[in-house]
């Protein structure tokens, strides 16, 4: 609030220079010179474009500075005033009353007037005098009058606006109507506003006052007639209306795709971060609930990045560790597990001869090989090391996957050869060792730096058979020659020392094709 009363006050204090300037104009006109006069003209123009850039200026940046439903409800409230304001009923209401008084007055007026001509013309039975008075009313064109007519005191009609309905009688029900009324009434039907009068004649007798009969005036005004005016109002009210709120919906939604226009943005921006694009930034100039969501937006996307980035030195079993217990602590448990470590063979004889681009180019290519096959076959792994992998496997078919993985990795490296021998590359082998048995899965090292592992014999024992295994071979222990044997035949390398085992450890390979 603060802010928007500095730029009102700015506001006003531009609009009172430009009014001071067209001020001195005036009276420079008077007793300036031309060139005063025109100087003049210039600063005031130029103040005037300079207020009303200020003034959009402002006004938008008020617009920008609402909340959304403010800015919605204003474009409503607006376009239903309009409408409200022209069909308002409040309008018709009052415009019917006033016909009404209207009406009432000249109906009144008119058998009041018939009447006090009727006394002495129904006492002296000069009847034509009436017809002509009454005929006169016909003359007038008084919007609405339907019936005008006087009848005696025997209910026979002597002068109506209809020469046809002269001397018939009129019905036993309107007659008592017509005389039951002490004064003039106004009777309002369906259809008709009618205003009657009985007629009296007052003697004394005998000390005295009676009154007489003589007849009774009445005359009808047509609601149809009458109120054919606010009808055809009426429609032009509905008909305006309707162009009214036409022109307010179009204005709503053309206001509308500007401030929907963010959420569109948002939408698409929300599809591409699920479809794996992380480079997308949102920008809008709007300053409301919608420009702080962006913002939110742009952030969550950019920490969204980070994690990505951050989750490719992660290992996935370190990932779903902290999926599951929500939080990275020390500490492990006893899990028969199969671990199998792959380490390309004459690797640092091959790096001594190529610049260190070259060696990591290829050391990452031949790594990413098999982290491809090592994740296809539900393996893990667990750390990279050196020019060699360690992977865990897990589940009921874990030895079938582990070697599968391996036979798969052979052939995939003896593929890449075959190309490389045909590009006159240097030729990389792997050779894989694999174990299985009870381990401790679980986070070691400090509180501030954890790595998930595996802890045991057997990743020790795998570790052995790795390194004692030659180029493009795989060494097996015999438990999993047991998990295997229905779908592998393996062969035996006999009993073979094993560092760090007092006896010697019975090693198989596992033979496999090309193709």
């Amino acid at each position: 609030m603060p802010q928007f009363a500095a730029i009102f006050s700015s506001l006003i204090d531009r609009l009172r220079k430009a009014l001071r300037l067209v001020t001195s104009l005036f009276r420079g006109s008077r007793a300036g010179t031309s060139s005063a006069i025109v100087r003049r003209a210039v600063e005031a123009t130029h103040t005037a474009v300079s207020v009303a850039g200020a003034s959009w200026k402002y006004i938008v940046e008020f617009f920008l500075r609402l909340k959304i439903h403010f800015k919605l409800s204003l474009i409503v409230a607006i376009s239903i005033i309009a409408v409200t304001f022209i069909i308002s009923s409040i309008a018709v209401s009052l415009q019917e009353r006033e016909l009404r008084l209207q009406t009432e007055v000249l109906g009144y007026q008119i058998v009041q007037s018939l009447t006090d001509v009727a006394v002495d013309n129904l006492l002296l039975n000069q009847i034509p005098v009436l017809q002509d008075y009454v005929k006169n009313f016909s003359k007038r064109n008084i919007p609405g009058l339907e019936h005008l007519f006087l009848m005696d005191r025997r209910g026979v009609i002597v002068a109506h606006l209809l020469s046809d309905s002269v001397n018939k009688t009129v019905g036993a029900d309107d007659f008592d109507l017509l005389v039951s009324a002490d004064s003039a009434s106004l009777v309002e039907t369906a259809t008709h506003f009618r205003f009657i009068q009985p007629i009296f004649v007052t003697k004394r007798e005998a000390g005295q006052s009676r009154r007489f009969l003589l007849g009774a005036s009445s005359a009808s005004f047509s609601k149809v007639v009458l109120l054919a005016p606010i009808r055809e109002m009426r429609n032009k009210i509905v008909l305006t209306s309707f162009a009214v709120s036409v022109v307010a919906i179009g204005l709503v939604l053309s206001l509308s795709k500007r401030i929907v226009h963010i959420i569109i943005v948002l939408s698409e921006a929300a599809r591409q971060v699920g479809s794996g694009d992380l480079k997308v930034t949102v920008f809008t100039r709007m300053k409301d609930e919608l420009g702080t969501l962006a913002k939110e937006f742009n952030l969550m996307v950019v920490q969204i990045r980070e994690k990505v980035e951050m989750q490719k030195f992660v290992s996935r079993s370190t990932m779903e560790m902290i999926a599951t217990s929500g939080e990275a602590k020390l500490g492990g448990a006893r899990k028969t597990i199969i671990a199998m470590f792959t380490d390309i063979r004459n690797f640092t004889t091959y790096s001594e001869k190529r610049r260190p681009e070259e060696v990591v180019e290829t050391l990452n290519y031949y790594l990413d090989l098999q982290t491809r096959i090592i994740h296809e076959h539900s393996g893990v792994v667990d750390k990279f090391l050196g020019d060699g992998i360690m992977s865990i496997f897990t589940g009921e078919r874990m030895a079938l996957n582990a070697v599968e993985a391996a036979v798969d990795i052979q052939r995939t490296v003896a593929q890449l050869n075959a190309d490389r021998k045909e590009a006159g590359e240097a030729l990389l082998h792997v050779g894989i060792g694999i174990a299985s048995g009870v381990a401790v899965l679980g986070s070691i090292g400090s509180r501030d730096r954890m790595d998930y592992t595996a802890i045991g014999d057997t990743v020790n024992l795998a570790s052995r058979l790795c390194s004692i295994a030659g180029p493009a071979e795989i060494f097996v222990t015999a438990d999993i020659v047991k998990r295997i044997k229905k779908d592998y035949t393996v062969l035996s390398e006999g009993q073979l020392p094993i560092k760090g085992k007092r006896n010697q450890v019975p090693v198989f390979k596992v033979p496999y094709s090309l193709s």
